[in-house]
């Protein structure tokens, strides 16, 4: 926000990792990213874009062959009225005509137009004026951007949790200190509800909730669920937390981002550092931009998980739980991933197709030029070895294409995907195929030592089906039987909060007609265990309850009968 001192500072049989992006020639695989995000606001677009962690972020969520920008339209210390202004709206419009590959434009603005504003001792909705008057300006801004490039999708960020508290302590030196006075030195729970306030109030400003380009991601708790709390705060509660045990959105609100996420060391007060603008660009790609880079697929699956498993080339099976890729010791580990395709329909045609697959955790591969680690990707029609079972003989059992496609993205740490773009004859057989295997191991480079290895997630995975390994279908029919997700308009429900334990909220689409809106759940065997019917007109959100469900994921599905939306739901306590 402020301007500070910041130093920014084959073949898939054989695919080589390399630093940026990776791919083989094989098919129609692209042989450079391309640029097809805009970066525009203030200090948190700028930052994200020079510690360039929305491409991390992309690459960590298999779409290294997707780039961003924020050359001139992220910048620090600006307002949404200064980019509303002529001469700053006509440098947006001039970056937008230097780059017509842009699809998605995320934008971060409000927080020097009305965060600061926010004063202890004052009730919070002295901050409304400010708040409408930076809507207003941000609408000049997202109809610019609609005026010359009406397709184009609008990502509006959330800010999250600041922390004025640890990073002053005994530093009144601290460029931020000022600021923090102003607040009055609230402490981290009274600043988190101020931000809160605010952003609650912007996700529900009617633009954003009925416009089918306008997407807002809520990012408040995002670094307490991907970074935790791992040491103790100094203020109330005291305590730490491990990643991934709070809900989001929201996190604890009782604490502030952890200073080893914040900027400077740990100085900044409100700015994050590359990994915790990473852990931001994730979350959006994880609710928003991910699916829209995959739209045109019509029908995703997941693996088995009572078919997935591990061997060695020593002959140690495990089927089921995580699997296991590369070299222990003197043991190489193959992982093998078993998707049923016998539902498929009759005379169906799969125009293209991809497979995702997640490193959950491990030790590290080497991606330089000296030393390469190469992934290997391999498939059998219905199974490898001599059942669908994980035997001893699977490690060397021949596969029926060692050449499924090309390789995109790197898994080079805990929770990074990569995704192999299918090649045609491939898909050919996946449209007659009643099952399919996929080995994944690791050719390991020189001076391997005694470790180097990665855990995959598998199809048993139940704590978050982002992270199960995938397959992503462009399809002339889906199955009737749904053991994936529909995705027929290929847009995703906006529902919220998820977690949720009681009540799921969502918008109903403005293009829905909305006398006959039906909602289903599943769960994730493609059994409806919950269903509800919507009649009243001219509704644009409900709710619908999740108390009696187990815990679990399970798929929303909303239909009128003609468009579909889809969701996918953790319920959670």
């Amino acid at each position: 926000m402020r301007k500070m001192l910041y130093s920014i500072a084959l073949f898939l049989g054989l695919i080589l990792l390399t630093p940026t992006y990776s791919n083989a020639q094989v098919g129609e695989c692209p042989t450079n990213p391309t640029t097809k995000i805009m970066l525009v606001g203030d200090s948190w677009a700028h930052f994200m874009w020079s510690f360039k962690s929305m491409r991390e972020a992309l690459n960590q969520s298999g779409f290294a062959d997707v780039w961003e920008d924020g050359n001139y339209t992220a910048l620090i210390s600006m307002q949404a009225e200064t980019w509303a202004s002529d001469g700053w709206i006509d440098l947006i419009k001039r970056r937008i005509k230097q780059m017509p590959d842009v699809e998605i434009f995320v934008i971060f603005i409000g927080g020097n137009d009305v965060v600061w504003k926010w004063r202890r001792d004052q009730p919070a909705d002295i901050l409304l004026p400010y708040a409408d008057a930076m809507l207003g300006y941000t609408d000049a801004i997202i109809d610019t951007i609609l005026s010359l490039r009406p397709k184009a999708q609008i990502v509006i960020g959330s800010y999250d949790y600041p922390n004025f508290a640890e990073t002053m302590d005994g530093k009144d030196w601290n460029p931020y200190y000022s600021q923090w006075e102003k607040f009055g030195f609230a402490p981290p729970d009274m600043v988190d509800e101020a931000l809160r306030y605010f952003e609650e109030y912007r996700m529900n400003y009617p633009r954003y909730k009925n416009s089918p380009n306008i997407h807002f991601i809520n990012n408040i708790g995002v670094s307490h669920y991907y970074g935790g709390y791992p040491t103790p705060s100094i203020y109330p509660p005291y305590g730490t937390f491990p990643p991934k045990s709070v809900p989001l959105p929201f996190g604890d609100p009782r604490y502030p981002t952890h200073p080893n996420y914040m900027g400077l060391g740990g100085l900044d007060a409100f700015h994050f550092n590359e990994t915790g603008y990473r852990f931001i660009a994730h979350n959006m790609i994880k609710n928003y931009i991910g699916s829209y880079f995959m739209q045109d697929m019509n029908y995703s699956f997941h693996s088995d998980g009572n078919k997935d498993g591990w061997v060695s080339d020593k002959g140690e099976v495990k089927q089921g739980g995580d699997g296991i890729v590369g070299k222990i010791d003197n043991d190489n580990y193959a992982t093998l991933f078993t998707f049923n395709t016998d539902n498929f329909p009759e005379n169906v045609s799969i125009e293209k197709g991809a497979l995702f697959i997640t490193r959950k955790d491990g030790k590290k591969i080497r991606a330089d030029d000296n030393v390469r680690d190469e992934i290997i990707v391999e498939m059998a029609v219905d199974h490898f070895g001599s059942s669908s079972n994980i035997e001893a003989e699977d490690y060397y059992a021949p596969a029926d294409f060692t050449t499924v496609g090309c390789l995109i993205g790197r898994p080079i740490d805990e929770d990074y995907k990569f995704r192999v773009d299918l090649s045609r004859e491939v898909l050919d057989v996946l449209e007659t195929a009643k099952r399919v295997q996929f080995r994944v191991s690791l050719k390991v480079g020189a001076n391997p030592g005694n470790k180097r290895f990665f855990n995959t997630y598998t199809g048993s995975n139940k704590e978050d089906e982002y992270y199960t390994p995938t397959l992503s279908l462009k399809m002339s029919e889906v199955p009737d039987v749904q053991t994936g997700i529909i995705n027929a308009s290929v847009k995703q429900l906006t529902i919220y909060p998820n977690p949720a334990s009681d009540i799921v909220n969502f918008d109903i689409p403005t293009e829905f007609a909305k006398s006959k809106v039906h909602v289903s759940i599943t769960d994730m065997l493609g059994s409806v265990v919950k269903t509800q019917d919507i009649s009243q007109r001219n509704l644009i959100r409900s709710n619908i309850s999740i108390g009696d469900l187990p815990v679990g994921l399970y798929n929303l599905t909303m239909t009128d009968g003609e468009n579909v939306r889809t969701a996918n739901i953790i319920v959670q306590r």
